[in-house]
């Protein structure tokens, strides 16, 4: 059967779908059920995410699955430039029909949860809530941010632990190890050639990065797992932790601007440094 553009951009949407579904389900379970313990189960549930997203997308549009590695692969491998926005479109898509899912399933829990909490979405508590769907640069609930009172005390707190260009630098090193990863595993002179194994060790390497990482951007990695959630967010009452975000966008810029510069510089590096030494013993 031939495969269409129409066919990619719903693996793209799906792949997304999965990954929101997954990796922000389990940050439901861990807020309102108590379910996970400690930052690398979450991580390790974050890498499953991917992983199982790749194996079960993959086939449909190749699995990019990130605004960020369709602009690097359209910079260094050839990926057509006039798929980029329709590719990044089907993206966010897919991230917002995943937390329409979660929001959807987990809406009685939710309600519940807020009541018994006293939590105002708008408020520093509303994070709580907030941090289920989208990143934050620092983590709300590692460093005493929720809770603090009014929206006006966590931006200042979020300055005081994580000023926004450390959340930025944090995920532009993150998403560079990303996309050097997923460079390095595809590669022809690749001496293990994970091949079919490729959905596991990308897997493996999304659980390291977000455990090194989590405490400090909430390891975003990716612009669609951010906005698409973020967008269920706005239309939900959560008011600035929507958009702006935290340090009125500095944050934001963290989670959703810097994962491409960081792509780029991880995808330049790998061919520059490392692609030319693969193989050659």
């Amino acid at each position: 059967m031939k495969k269409s553009w129409g066919g990619n951009y719903i693996g793209e949407a799906i792949g997304v779908f999965l990954i929101v579904f997954f990796g922000c389900g389990l940050l439901h379970s861990a807020v309102l059920h108590n379910q996970v313990s400690g930052v690398f189960q979450a991580s390790v549930g974050w890498g499953f995410a991917v992983a199982i997203a790749v194996w079960m997308g993959g086939a449909l549009s190749g699995a990019h699955y990130n605004p960020a590695v369709t602009v690097a692969l359209a910079w260094r491998r050839g990926f057509p430039w006039g798929q980029v926005f329709p590719y990044i479109g089907a993206q966010v898509l897919g991230g917002f029909l995943g937390a329409v899912a979660l929001g959807t399933i987990y809406s009685t829990d939710i309600t519940a949860f807020a009541a018994a909490n006293n939590i105002v979405k708008t408020d520093a508590n509303g994070l709580l809530l907030a941090l289920m769907y989208a990143p934050y640069s620092p983590h709300p609930g590692m460093f005493g941010i929720v809770g603090a009172g009014t929206a006006a005390a966590a931006n200042e707190m979020a300055a005081q632990w994580a000023p926004w260009w450390i959340g930025s630098l944090t995920e532009f090193l993150a998403t560079a190890l990303l996309m050097g990863g997923i460079l390095n595993f595809l590669d022809e002179n690749q001496g293990f050639k994970p091949g079919a194994w490729f959905p596991l060790a990308l897997g493996v390497l999304v659980t390291m990065i977000v455990f090194v990482t989590a405490p400090l951007s909430m390891t975003s990695l990716n612009p669609a797992r951010d906005l698409g959630p973020r967008i269920w967010l706005a239309l939900n009452g959560y008011g600035q932790w929507a958009f702006p975000g935290f340090q009125g966008g500095g944050s934001t810029v963290a989670t959703v601007i810097a994962p491409f510069f960081g792509a780029l510089f991880g995808a330049f590096v790998f061919d520059k440094l490392v692609r030319p030494y693969m193989g050659k013993a």
